[in-house]
């Protein structure tokens, strides 16, 4: 990991975090270090691609306000859209946020411990809680989006009434995204078990 100290604010605690920019170090397994980097690569353009999501969130809301307060012609379906893309911009990203650091973890004693220490809390967390949950959150995804794609589920709770199906298939990949950055986590949290630095 590289020198969090010159980074002040919680807004720049992705760059302190590193990501593929920052190479690995040369004592890691070749295996590893291939993993890692084409894992965190990924997540890094999946990250960014799913980051323009906000243009047509923005977009929608502001047409919504602009028909509703100037030409008193409220939309069916600005609501919907922004839900949509939100939720699914927010389970796409979440991958992203995992390889910077970004999730939220109280850590007030955590960050007192020596690197090894984390990393063997890390690793022991990961392989015991984190891959379990994401896997059977990717099984019953997996169900509950392919049931919505078969029926061609739309909304309910909405007039316009859109498909939901694409949004129930994002949530599942981003959970399938979600389980790709968590090996990538295992294999830097094993690093940092075995020889007490952090490989980023």
């Amino acid at each position: 990991m590289t020198d969090n100290t010159e980074f002040a604010g919680d807004e720049l605690l992705a760059e302190a975090h590193g990501g593929p920019e920052v190479p690995l170090p040369p004592d890691m397994h070749p295996a590893a270090r291939a993993i890692v980097q084409a894992i965190e690569v990924f997540s890094q353009w999946q990250g960014r691609i799913v980051a323009l999501f906000v243009v047509p969130i923005i977009a929608a809301m502001v047409y919504e306000v602009v028909a509703r307060k100037l030409f008193i012609a409220p939309t069916l379906w600005a609501f919907d859209v922004s839900r949509m893309l939100y939720g699914t911009a927010f389970m796409l990203g979440a991958a992203y946020a995992l390889m910077r650091g970004l999730h939220i973890r109280a850590d007030f004693l955590y960050r007192g411990f020596s690197v090894k220490t984390q990393g063997r809390i890390d690793l022991v967390l990961y392989v015991v809680l984190f891959m379990p949950g994401m896997l059977f959150l990717f099984w019953a995804g997996y169900g509950f989006a392919l049931k919505s794609f078969l029926q061609n589920e739309r909304a309910g709770d909405s007039t316009w009434a859109p498909i939901v199906w694409p949004v129930k298939i994002c949530l599942t990949l981003g959970v399938g995204f979600l389980l790709l950055q968590g090996v990538a986590e295992i294999l830097k949290a094993w690093y940092a078990a075995t020889r007490g630095k952090w490989p980023r």
